[in-house]
Order: structure tokens, then sequence, then C-alpha cells
């Protein structure tokens, strides 16, 4: 009787965890909580300096010479997530299959990580002094709406680690 029971609401929980993820791709596409990167806010901070003429070209020659590479980065990391979950998934999975998955993924993130801050630094090449801190100041508060939609949680749901690990007792 107990397994029978056991059986329903493991049945339901799935079910009901399958009826909320469903929206979730919809949800990342329209901007809201998902894998939305730093295309939307990158293109409204720049929307929100008042770039020259000659600015606006340099930036939209920038993009497009990183646009290759960036899909690649994107096709690349998209495969690593997918590795990482078919070899964790498996009927029985190989504890160096999923780790060897899981180095890829953070090595995909890492270089992704490296990319933005290398396009961060050809961009704020760009702006005047004062459009560089106009920029910074919405990312900043990009960031800090992002974390407070996460509940103040940090990059990937942790909260941000500030001034190192808990203490031990």
């Amino acid at each position: 009787m107990t397994t029978t029971l056991t059986r329903r609401l493991a049945v339901a929980t799935a079910l009901a965890l399958g009826i909320s993820l469903a929206g979730v791709p919809a949800l990342a596409r329209e901007g809201g909580p998902g894998r939305a990167g730093a295309g939307p806010v990158l293109r409204g901070a720049l929307a929100s300096l008042d770039l020259s003429a000659d600015q606006k070209d340099k930036v939209r020659a920038l993009f497009l010479s990183q646009k290759g590479a960036f899909q690649a980065r994107r096709d690349e990391a998209r495969a690593a997530r997918q590795a990482l979950r078919e070899a964790a998934s498996a009927a029985d999975p190989d504890p160096a299959a999923v780790g060897k998955a899981f180095l890829r993924v953070r090595a995909s993130r890492q270089a992704a990580r490296s990319s933005l801050t290398d396009l961060r630094a050809r961009l704020e090449a760009i702006l005047s002094p004062e459009q560089k801190a106009r920029f910074d100041g919405y990312l900043a508060a990009a960031r800090d709406a992002r974390r407070a939609r996460m509940g103040g949680m940090g990059f990937a749901g942790r909260a941000p680690m500030r001034g190192g690990p808990p203490p031990t007792d």
C-alpha cells in the first residue's frame, strides 16, 4: 500500500514539475529568467548613451567582427551542456564521464566570460569617459536587478561569497 502511494506521489510530483518547466523556454525567449545572455543588456546600455555616428559605426563593426566567434562559443556551450545532461542521466552514469563533461561546461563558461570581458573593454575604449561612467552604471543596475529577481542570489543561483567561506566550528 505504501509503495502505491509513493509511486502516485512520485508521478504527481514529476507531472507538476514537467508542467511548471514547460514555460521556461518561452520565458528565456522573452528575456525572463533563463539563458537570455548578455546581448540585450549590452544593447540597452549602449542605446542609453547617445552615441555619435562614428561611435555607432565602430560599435557595429565590433559586434559584426565578433558575431561568428560568439556563435561558435554558443554552439560549443550548448553541446557541452547536452553532453553533461546525457552523461549524468545515463542508466549507470560513469563518474569520470560526468566529471569530464562538467569540466567541458566549466571551460565553455570561462571562455564565454573571458570573451565578454574582452568585448566590454573594447566597447569602453570607444566611449568617452562620461559615456563609460553611464555604461558602467547601467550594467551595475542591470546586475542588481538580476540579483533582486533571483532573491539576492549570485550567478547560477549561488549566494555571493563575501569575505570568504563561512567559518567552521
